[in-house]
């Protein structure tokens, strides 16, 4: 039994190396919020160029 709960155990500490950490996570949050705020001023931007041409 105490072989079996190592394997286990082994088997779940290998997985580990693909989970995100803090860090990772933090990290995506502000790069996704700066792309979103650009993406925002940028279709705005277009917007109000488009309705001023033609206009």
């Amino acid at each position: 039994m105490t072989t079996d709960i190592r394997e286990r155990m082994a088997h779940v500490e290998a997985g580990l190396f693909h989970l995100a950490t803090k860090n990772d996570v933090t990290t995506l949050e502000s790069t996704l919020l700066k792309w979103f705020i650009g993406t925002a001023i940028a279709l705005t931007g277009l917007v109000f160029a488009t309705a001023r041409l033609l206009h």
